[in-house]
């Protein structure tokens, strides 16, 4: 602090008497009170020396003592007037020739208490550091309360402090920085380091430009991180404080943040899940897909995607698809599912690039050596067909393979007869289900019988007539005749190759529908 600051405190109730041009500028590192005559001995450059003026009774007094004043080169000199009741000319002069400093206190305010204000107000010591903590305090709550963001925030700390620091969001976005911010790799460095140590709150990243302490601002869940340079453990009493109160500040925008996200999340997964179970109407899926900017018109496509390592965000997940496919020209809206992040994705990119590559580019460093695996369904047109997309991107995530970093599975990367099934739509094999296997069912429900069930265990057993019979706890000549009474009711032979691929092919797909 300087001697202004001193001046400017309204309640200490000080005036100037007389004070070269710049001398309230010079800095006040203590204050002593003394009536001494010759106090020189006792007093340190930058003091402010209070005083009484009882020294002016004696002979020489006013030169004495300011003379000491001025030799040890102190800030400032504060008389108080109840025992002198005005400051004598001679004073005034002696400290205008002398280059002294002289102000004047209301007598309401006691030396003790501008004393205490000055000790408050230095660096490193206990009282001035809470002075400082609670002022800082105060400042950034009134940044929340009037709806400052995050960067003044990251901002008045820098300030204050001379620190660099910056957030990082749950999904591994750098949301804004003060003073030196960390480049793309230092940004994912440390945000997979915080998530890998999920149970400490303060994290030491070491890097090429040295040390970074990354904290939490909130609940694991759904945490954004403050990072700034250095060691927290090296940080001084004052700053470790402002530190913490500047992550209580964060938390309450960190907080609102991840409320509205989870909010759009659940709307968003409503809809979805509405649409997979078919308990939406076409024109209620239009008319929400309108509401976020989509054209349901269009053609549409459902993206899966998922990361195998369970301390991996899903938010990230979610948040790196939307990026990219908005990169790319798309209109996107998205939810997180289960362990899944599933979007639709609406109308043509522009970019020709293979989303694998893309994704790859972008994410590799906040990857940091896990998949991230993406399932494609096929583009459909209108929303009837919107619910067999999703069961068929879940499926080819589910069934994607490779060792990229990214791997994509599309239509290209069919490897079974049920992805194939499912490319068809639900509505699709479940007539075919029925068309083919509706004697079998008919005459279950009228006889009690339980022929699609010999039918399965048949086929699952790969037509073989004793292992067959073993697990159906059934006679062989008995599984015959029950086989042969399938062959009469679907009008289909068993012993041909084709025919037990029909009726393969309907159990599937009657088992996909149930």
């Amino acid at each position: 602090m300087d001697v202004r600051d001193l001046l400017d405190l309204p309640d200490l109730g000080l005036s100037v008497v007389a004070a070269e041009p710049d001398a309230l500028d010079r800095p006040v590192t203590a204050a002593y009170i003394t009536d001494l005559p010759d106090p020189s001995r006792f007093l340190s450059t930058g003091d402010v020396v209070l005083t009484s003026g009882l020294w002016l009774d004696r002979p020489d007094g006013a030169a004495t003592f300011l003379g000491a004043l001025a030799q040890q080169n102190v800030a400032a000199l504060i008389i108080g007037l109840i025992e002198i009741g005005v400051i004598p000319d001679e004073v005034i002069a002696t400290c205008r020739a002398r280059g002294l400093t002289l102000l004047t206190v209301s007598p309401g305010v006691s030396f003790r208490r501008i004393a205490d204000e000055v000790a408050a107000r230095q660096p490193g010591s206990p009282a001035g550091v809470a002075s400082r903590t609670m002022r800082f305090s105060r400042r950034i709550a009134d940044t929340v309360s009037r709806g400052g963001g995050v960067a003044e925030l990251l901002g008045q700390f820098t300030a204050e402090f001379a620190v660099g620091c910056w957030v990082i969001d749950e999904t591994g976005t750098l949301l804004a920085s003060a003073g030196a911010a960390p480049d793309r790799a230092q940004v994912a460095e440390q945000w997979n380091a915080v998530i890998a140590r999920e149970h400490e709150r303060r994290v030491i990243v070491a890097g090429d430009r040295g040390p970074a302490t990354v904290v939490r601002t909130g609940a694991r869940d759904r945490s954004g991180f403050l990072g700034c340079w250095g060691d927290h453990r090296a940080f001084s009493d004052e700053v470790t404080l402002a530190l913490d109160a500047l992550v209580g500040a964060l938390r309450v925008e960190m907080e609102l943040a991840a409320r509205w996200r989870e909010t759009r999340d659940t709307q968003v997964a409503a809809l979805i899940t509405a649409i997979r179970d078919q308990e939406a109407s076409p024109g209620a899926i239009s008319a929400r897909m309108r509401l976020e900017g989509m054209a349901p018109q269009d053609e549409t496509t459902i993206v899966a995607a998922r990361v195998d390592d369970p301390r991996f965000p899903r938010a990230a997940v979610l948040e790196m698809l939307q990026r990219t496919l908005s990169a790319r020209g798309h209109r996107v809206m998205g939810c997180r599912a289960d362990d899944l992040a599933i979007l639709l994705v609406n109308g043509s990119g522009d970019d020709e690039r293979p989303l694998a590559e893309h994704l790859t580019e972008e994410y590799h460093l906040l990857l940091a050596g896990r998949q991230l695996r993406v399932g494609l369904s096929d583009p459909v047109s209108g929303v009837s067909r919107l619910n067999s997309a999703i069961a068929t991107a879940v499926e080819r995530v589910q069934n994607a393979s490779g060792t990229e970093p990214v791997v994509v599975s599309t239509a290209l990367h069919v490897q079974s007869h049920r992805a194939l099934l499912r490319m068809l739509g639900e509505s699709t094999r479940s007539g075919y289900a029925r068309e083919v296997l509706a004697p079998l069912l008919s005459y279950d429900e009228r006889h009690n019988a339980d022929l699609v069930g010999t039918l399965r265990a048949f086929l699952d057993g790969g037509g073989a007539w004793q292992e067959t019979a073993r697990q159906l706890h059934l006679h062989t000549n008995t599984l015959r005749y029950r086989i042969a009474r399938i062959e009469e009711l679907t009008n289909r032979d068993m012993s041909t190759m084709s025919d037990r691929v029909d009726l393969f092919l309907a159990m599937t797909c009657l088992d996909e529908t149930d």
